[in-house]
């Protein structure tokens, strides 16, 4: 049977059903057109689903390979490329620790012990 017919079939059917709900007073949400509506909301909330896990994706891909090239510039079989590596660490570490304090002051006071241990954190590379 063709593909085309048989949808054509499908769908008098799906307004057939459509008729005798709303004659009986159930529902008049029943159509082709709603059924398509349907399918188009499920099909673009799919595409923007896998549009967004494409950009975490490509998120990672970018800060991995921005890490890989940041060690390859500092050197490591150099001393100054560990010291590198090691002010390198502490900046992030720091700026994380400020950013937790400033999110922990503001919204979460329970956040505080653990503000406290990246303090202890920061220290250690300070």
């Amino acid at each position: 049977m063709n593909s085309k017919a048989l949808a054509d079939t499908a769908l008098t059917q799906v307004d057939n059903i459509g008729f005798y709900l709303s004659v009986y007073g159930v529902t008049d949400k029943v159509n082709r057109h709603n059924l398509m509506a349907g399918v188009f909301d499920s099909m673009q909330r799919y595409n923007g689903e896998k549009e967004s896990l494409q950009v975490r994706i490509n998120t990672a891909r970018v800060r991995v390979e921005q890490g890989v090239e940041t060690i390859k510039q500092l050197n490591l079989t150099k001393p100054e490329g560990f010291h590198n590596l090691t002010s390198l660490v502490s900046e992030q570490v720091d700026q994380a620790g400020k950013k937790a304090e400033s999110l922990a002051g503001k919204y979460v006071p329970a956040a505080k012990p653990l503000v406290s241990k990246l303090n202890q954190l920061r220290a250690r590379f300070v």
